[in-house]
């Protein structure tokens, strides 16, 4: 989404979401914005079981970045052991064959 949406237009979308059950617009949100969204609504007494549909989808997307994250660790740790174990036996060949 280009610009930052307002709380009126993130509701306006979880409640055509709800409706509809087509969650391609509300995909398009990142945590920062639901976040401030659902934030604005708690201190105006918005609705709580609209409110907690809102905190599901702000889970599952800190869930998601957290998967990422874990991805890229595994990624490292991989790239990293592989590196470690071409120089150990680079090392080993060098100095046993010396």
């Amino acid at each position: 989404m280009g610009k930052n949406p307002s709380e009126k237009q993130i509701i306006s979308m979880f409640q055509r979401y709800l409706g509809s059950g087509d969650s391609s617009e509300i995909d398009e949100l990142n945590i920062k914005d639901l976040v401030a969204a659902e934030e604005k609504m708690g201190l105006r007494g918005i609705n709580p079981n609209f409110r907690e549909v809102i905190k599901n989808k702000i889970r599952d997307l800190e869930l998601k970045d957290a998967r990422k994250h874990e991805s890229k660790i595994r990624a490292l740790n991989l790239i990293t052991g592989l590196i470690l174990g071409l120089v150990i036996s680079g090392i080993t060949a060098w100095l046993f064959n010396a």
